[in-house]
């Protein structure tokens, strides 16, 4: 299966994440911005629609290249954006997830993009919020009731904060962490399976580590005649019809082995072998 429903429309599993646009930490942008949008062209000529950002990525910095890249946007293409955490001047990431907060950055990523409504929103929870899980999930329903967004979704969460935004809003979808040598959270991705939940796996490379020479994929890739990247992502997607990946690249030459994973079957055996190792 090629394709599934995400937010009332159907997408491709292999989506792309627009982190990597941002550049190194705390520099404000990639090194080559017309190289990273053209990038982001070749994915969505590819056959990607469906793009994952926030307005915390840089900041700005993502959203403004996405917009320059592709506005007009595609008819079917599918933006999917998070709000919950900024950038600190460090460079990391921390809570920013009051309510206020939350409205505050659906309307930044709405001026950002160039969009009058956003299709797909992710709260993410950030271990160092204060605020109650409920109150950040319930301003994205009250938007969504103004009708600034379509769909609420929840990002970097355990089974028990999906089951608190369930009973406070339906949820669209969950967006965590999950690939070849991150498995925990398998209850959740098991959850979202059994419910019907799309789930989106971030960081399916495991921020490049997983196509480096010394991991375990690259030589079962090399001997399967693919890329250390499209076998990481096949694996993903192998395990349930509701997963869909988010891959990211700054550079359009590695577009086509992210694209391939979807055409990519598993040899028998190979599956369990990269989950051991």
């Amino acid at each position: 299966m090629h394709s599934f429903t995400l937010a009332g429309r159907t997408v491709g599993r292999i989506g792309y994440g627009t982190m990597q646009l941002a550049g190194p930490k705390a520099m404000g942008g990639p090194a080559d911005p017309q190289r990273a949008k053209a990038a982001v062209r070749a994915a969505v000529d590819a056959g990607v629609r469906l793009i994952d950002t926030s307005g915390y990525y840089g900041p700005e910095v993502a959203n403004r290249l996405l917009a320059e890249a592709l506005r007009p946007y595609p008819e079917d293409l599918l933006i999917a954006t998070k709000v919950g955490a900024r950038r600190s001047p460090d460079g990391s990431f921390v809570a920013d997830a009051t309510p206020e907060a939350v409205k505050a950055a659906v309307r930044d990523n709405l001026a950002q993009l160039g969009v009058e409504r956003l299709p797909l929103v992710h709260a993410r929870f950030m271990p160092d919020s204060t605020v109650p899980w409920a109150e950040t999930v319930g301003a994205l329903a009250e938007l969504r009731d103004e009708g600034l967004l379509e769909h609420a979704g929840v990002s970097n969460v355990t089974r028990e904060l999906l089951d608190q935004a369930r009973a406070v809003t339906p949820i669209a979808s969950v967006e965590n962490e999950f690939h070849v040598g991150h498995l925990g959270g398998r209850d959740v991705l098991d959850a979202t399976t059994a419910a019907g939940i799309p789930y989106l796996a971030f960081r399916p490379l495991g921020n490049g580590a997983l196509v480096k020479e010394t991991s375990p994929l690259t030589s079962h890739a090399r001997q399967l005649g693919v890329s250390a990247a499209t076998l990481a992502l096949a694996w993903l997607l192998g395990l349930a019809p509701n997963v869909a990946v988010l891959p990211g690249t700054s550079d359009p030459g590695h577009v086509a082995d992210l694209v391939a994973a979807q055409d990519f079957s598993l040899p028998s055996g190979l599956r369990a072998a990269l989950y051991e190792a």
